[in-house]
Order: C-alpha cells, then structure tokens, then sequence
C-alpha cells in the first residue's frame, strides 16, 4: 500500500487494514520509524477516513483534548474534537480536502477539550491515498490559544500607545531612514489617515524636497551622520499655511546589525518662546541705553556759577538745557519762577498780585 500525503511528505508506508465488520473501522498500524516520528511531534495528529471516523490519534492529540488514543480510536471526529454542526455535512474542511485533492493549511477553528474548556487552534489538512484512491485524511491541530492571547494582549497595548501618541500635543513621527517615508503620525501631526508614501519633508516643510544645508539642516541626516539622538530648530508649516518656530528632536531606531532603519521625530512649537526671547533682548538693549544715558549725567559736571552753562570733555560750555537733552532723553520747556517775575517783570508781576 502506497501512501502519499503532501503534509507530512512520507511515502511507502505499509499499513495493516482490519476491516471489522460491525464498525467498518479501519485499524491502522505504522511501522515503528513512522510512529515514533508520529508520536513525538508536538502538535496533535489525527486521521480520518472517509467517513470521518479517526484511525490513528498521536499523544499530543491526547493532551489536547483529553482523549486517550483508545477512546479516541473508531469514533467521529466531532465525537473529539469539535462539535458536530451542520457545517460537517456541507462545509467540513476535512470532507472538502478529500473531494477536492487539495491540502488545506492554516484553518483556524475552536477545538473542544474533554473537559469543556474550548481552545483555539490552528489546522492543517492533507489526503492521503490507497493507490490512486484517495483513503482518508491526516489533520494536523496546533494549539494557538497562548499566541492568540498574546497577540490580543499586543494589539491592546499598541491601541493603548496609539491613543497615548495621539492625545500628544506635539507632532510625533516615525520615519523610514532611506525614504524619508512617513510610517506613523500622530493627530497632531497629522489629522486623518497617513497616506501611503508621504514623505516627512512634505509634510512639515510643504515641500518636494529634503531640507539640506546649514541654514535648513536635514534632521534624519544629521542622525544618520551621528548615530545619535539630535536636536534642531527649523520653521514648519502648518497646513493652514502658517509658519511656526519648532525645536525639532530626532532619535534613531536601529536592526538588529546596528543600521538605523528609522528615526522617532517630534516637534515642540517655540514660537511664543522666541518671540518672548526675542521681546527679551530688546529690553536688554533698551536698559542698557538707558542705563549709559544714567551714566552719562553722573559723576563730577563742570557748571558755570553764574551763567550755569556745563563744560563737556572736550572743554567746550554748553548751555545746561543743551547739554542735559544730548545726554539724556529730558525735554525742556521755559518760564518764570516767582522770583525770577517779580525782579523782571514787577509792574506785571503787582497786577497778577492783586488779581489774587
């Protein structure tokens, strides 16, 4: 008897078939190479005949669901592991498997423990034939329960870390290190859905090139070149078109051989701080000039005792409401003491008097 199997790709196994008359069941037996291989593998295997009653069961089918190999043996394969439906007489994949001569590989179905307890698993299906008659089918379980567990467990934690990036207030990307190719952003940087192959520069830059040179230094090169988290300031524009200072920070992501394959960019907006640093330093200036006027007017001023005309460093006197506006902002304006009235003008000055 020749058997051929495109799962398991054996060939020449001699089987010894029982026909018992009451059951029809087929008794299987491997030779002791075959089963040993059979039974030492760590996903469960099960044969089936057309039928869809079970021939052979190895001891990890066992362990999966709870029946022993002799329990096992003779019965419905929805008798062990999986419940029988509708979908058995229809859409059963090892019934279509055998119709159709094709392997089915990677089906994802519930399979049921002895106990009750459902687990998740992972079937591939495979003829097998008598000749050119096909005899049967082998099905391989892998239990997937613990990888899909895991896989929920991440897909939790990346919707946990999408939503923390999202809710950032600051521009946060991923970029591919050899295309300048978005491969994340978040809302801040980018409302809606990425599209496919939108480059970095397009995006913060509004144009159809990478920055470069100097004055408008390329951030991802600057980090190839270095291989180190880098820090610049650059202007951005908004999608409204509106310019805004930003103090853009770059940090490389490196495989496995030590390449940088990626870079993590985020941007902090520092307008507001450059335009208060800027308001700063015109202050600044403004009392320092204001503190050399103070300066200027201070220490020891030559002044004439009877026409107070101030002398300058160069020895020339200058009239007192001359010298103090060239040296300070001070304005003047003129009139008359009441002493100074009454000894020029005293005729005016007795009217004004009895005015009073």
């Amino acid at each position: 008897m020749n058997f051929k199997c495109s799962f398991i790709q054996l060939k020449s196994y001699n089987w010894e078939c029982l026909i018992l008359s009451a059951g029809q069941v087929i008794s299987v037996q491997f030779t002791s190479i075959h089963e040993t291989i059979l039974n030492s593998m760590n996903e469960a295997v099960y044969v089936v005949d057309r039928k869809m009653r079970i021939q052979y069961a190895n001891p990890a089918a066992a362990e999966l669901t709870g029946y022993s190999t002799d329990e096992s043996i003779g019965r419905y394969c929805d008798d062990i592991f999986c419940e029988k439906s509708s979908c058995c007489e229809v859409r059963c994949p090892p019934r279509k498997a055998m119709t159709d001569i094709t392997p089915i590989l990677h089906r994802e179905a519930v399979t049921i423990h002895k106990n009750g307890q459902a687990r998740q698993t992972q079937i591939s299906i495979s003829p097998y034939f008598d000749g050119d008659e096909c005899v049967g089918a082998v099905l391989v379980l892998k239990d997937i329960t613990e990888l899909r567990v895991a896989e929920d467990r991440i897909k939790q934690q990346n919707r946990f870390l999408t939503a923390v990036i999202d809710a950032l207030p600051h521009p946060f990307y991923v970029v591919d290190a050899s295309t300048y190719e978005l491969q994340l952003a978040n809302y801040a940087a980018y409302p809606g859905d990425l599209p496919a192959g939108k480059r970095c520069y397009a995006v913060s830059h509004g144009r159809s090139s990478p920055c470069s040179g100097e004055d408008d230094p390329c951030l991802l090169e600057r980090v190839k070149e270095t291989g180190q988290p880098v820090v610049l300031e650059h202007t951005h524009t908004n999608q409204d078109g509106t310019k805004r200072n930003v103090e853009v920070h770059g940090y490389p992501i490196f495989d496995q051989t030590g390449k940088i394959i990626q870079i993590i960019e985020y941007c902090v907006d520092i307008s507001e701080r450059k335009q208060a640093a800027g308001e700063r330093e015109k202050l600044i200036v403004d009392l320092q000039k204001a503190l050399q006027d103070v300066r200027t007017l201070s220490g020891l001023l030559p002044i004439c005792s009877s026409c107070k005309k101030i002398r300058d460093d160069k020895g020339y006197w200058n009239i007192l409401e001359q010298y103090i506006s060239e040296h300070s902002d001070a304005e003047f304006s003129h009139g008359l003491c009441p002493d100074c009235a009454k000894t020029l003008y005293p005729d005016y000055y007795k009217k004004g008097a009895a005015r009073k």
